[in-house]
């Protein structure tokens, strides 16, 4: 299983098989420059652990089952952190589009930056994406990235989708993706189960 962008890989058995921790400098970094707009919320995965830098009902009330920890943004965790990321109530891309500007001018060598949703900002450990985590899966399966099927549809499915022997866009995506893959084939919707009948009608 892939996840927090590819910086953790586990496998069948729920054992860790690959990470790769966001340094202290651009923890640190990335929250200074954010972390006095009112409007973001700032949240960071360590460990197994969900952290937050205020507390929020909508976010309590929603992931009844996954609460998040409040955090001190003048003195965050910098250890065994595999993401920080930002997010908006409003979910207004424009306003958090000027962040990602901001964070790449910062701390675009050190970090991988990408939106997963139009309004979630997140920023990785540089080279951390998930194409490379699926290259490290298959790698240990005696596979290559030719024999990967992928299907995404957000930004930070960009390198997955580039990498993989076949990138498959979901209809849904944002023309983003769309714009930055063009040759990439586009299906339909999860709504329509789009990836189920792609390996129905071209696997089995």
């Amino acid at each position: 299983m892939i996840t927090s962008n590819g910086a953790r890989v586990h496998n069948g058995d729920g054992e860790e098989i690959f990470s790769q921790d966001l340094s202290p400098e651009v923890i640190k970094g990335v929250i200074d420059i954010v972390k006095d707009d009112p409007e973001v919320l700032i949240h960071m995965y360590r460990g197994n652990d969900w952290l937050l830098n205020c507390e929020d009902d909508t976010l309590r009330e929603f992931h009844e089952s996954f609460s998040y920890i409040v955090f001190d943004v003048n003195n965050p965790p910098t250890e065994h952190v595999a993401k920080v990321f930002f997010t908006r109530n409003d979910h207004s891309h424009e306003k958090m589009m000027v962040w990602e500007e901001r964070l790449n001018q910062a701390f675009g060598d050190k970090a991988n930056i990408a939106f997963s949703t139009p309004w979630c900002l997140e920023v990785m450990a540089a080279g951390v994406s998930k194409g490379h985590a699926l290259e490290a899966v298959a790698k240990q399966q005696g596979l290559t990235l030719a024999d990967c099927i992928a299907f995404g549809d957000g930004m930070n499915d960009a390198e997955m989708l580039a990498m993989a022997g076949k990138g498959l866009i979901m209809g849904t995506a944002h023309e983003k993706v769309k714009q930055a893959l063009p040759n990439n084939e586009v299906i339909g919707s999860c709504a329509d189960e789009a990836v189920a009948h792609y390996l129905i009608d071209n696997l089995l």
